[in-house]
């Protein structure tokens, strides 16, 4: 209790605030750990860490260079909106994954 992950208009709010989606990723990324290129500022105090993801099968890809964070947001029924953060660019990208795939999660409090 007392706490939740955030919806994609969650998602939308922070992105917005942070100059928008194309401005976002380097704020939100924390300013090491990202492998070929730590091009994050963390001014933002999101600390994105480069997570990776999980696919279906139980395979990780990306870790060292590449995140991702759900979002409560259905978008289809087998699939949900998030937000992902990769090593080379500087924005943020909504993103969309099956339910059975991994992403990190962001909580939010109440």
């Amino acid at each position: 209790r007392g706490w939740h992950i955030p919806t994609d208009y969650e998602w939308t709010q922070l992105t917005n605030y942070l100059s928008g989606e194309e401005l976002a990723g380097a704020k939100m990324k924390s300013n090491s750990d990202w492998g070929y290129d730590d091009s994050g500022t963390n001014s933002s105090g999101f600390n994105g860490l480069p997570g990776g993801f999980r696919y279906l099968t139980g395979a990780f890809s990306s870790i060292g260079n590449g995140g991702g964070w759900w979002s409560t947001t259905e978008y289809e029924s087998n699939t949900a909106l998030g937000r992902s953060l990769r090593y080379n660019m500087y924005n943020v990208r909504r993103a969309t994954t099956d339910k059975p795939n991994g992403f990190s999660v962001r909580c939010l409090r109440d």
